[in-house]
């Protein structure tokens, strides 16, 4: 189970420095009176989208989930490449890991893994990307058994809902994105709805567990700033409990 669990918190780290970019490259909920906001509620929680970081995009987060009766989590960083506008855009980011030491022989920083996101933005307000998580570990043994890479393909879309806003995302992917021990890959889904473009509640399946969250950019008008809150295996899969799990993140388009 710690596994699952050490994989999850690599799969939420990554995830947080993706899950707004939609809005930041013009979703649909970025119309032209809003386009000032600096700060994004999320679009998912530990699930992939397909929607992805550009050239001028930066981004740093953390993901903190209970472990048994100690935490931990990871921090990670992101940066931008290309244009998913005009061709595809490629998004990198590396996951360090732990961020307490607890639940794990590492101390920060002295394990983690790197990931990569090929992405394009499509007609509608939607958007198809390819990537993988926890490629080219470094670090203990225990670590690097438990973070074996994971690809995946997502395609997301924003859907106007009169005055709100709905991201639709699912997707396919293997080992963190699949049930432990398969080699097939596994089916992911998430959905977020945006009551205004500071908060949204999500609901998702990451081919493993079911999470719920409620996310929330507290400063929209002054600081990137996106902090997600939620359950992690609602459905208590495996013989494990519910956890709780969180992200805080900065993001920042500087072109």
């Amino acid at each position: 189970m710690l596994q699952n669990k050490v994989l999850a918190v690599a799969a939420g780290a990554v995830a947080l420095l993706s899950t707004n970019a939609w809005a930041q490259e013009g979703g649909a909920a970025a119309t032209a009176a809003t386009r000032n906001i600096q700060g994004y509620a999320a679009a998912s929680f530990e699930a992939p989208v397909g929607f992805g970081a550009s050239w001028g995009s930066v981004g740093v987060g953390a993901f903190a989930q209970t472990l048994d009766s100690t935490s931990d989590g990871a921090a990670g960083v992101s940066v931008g490449f290309g244009d998913a506008d005009e061709y595809v855009g490629l998004e990198t980011s590396a996951v360090f890991s732990s961020l307490t030491g607890r639940g794990s022989d590492d101390s920060f920083g002295d394990s983690g893994s790197f990931g990569l996101k090929i992405h394009t933005n499509l007609p509608g307000d939607a958007a198809f990307g390819v990537g993988v998580i926890g490629t080219g570990e470094w670090g203990s043994d225990t670590f690097k058994q438990a973070n074996s890479s994971s690809v995946y393909a997502a395609v997301t879309k924003a859907v106007q809902l009169g005055n709100h806003v709905a991201i639709l995302n699912i997707g396919v992917g293997d080992n963190v994105f699949n049930e432990p021990g398969k080699t097939t890959m596994g089916v992911f889904g998430s959905g977020a709805f945006y009551f205004t473009n500071w908060l949204s509640v999500i609901a998702e399946y990451t081919g493993r567990f079911t999470n719920a969250a409620i996310s929330i950019a507290p400063l929209p008008q002054f600081v990137p700033l996106t902090i997600t809150v939620g359950a992690i295996n609602i459905g208590k899969r495996y013989g494990a409990d519910v956890e709780l799990g969180g992200t805080v993140g900065l993001g920042y388009n500087f072109k």
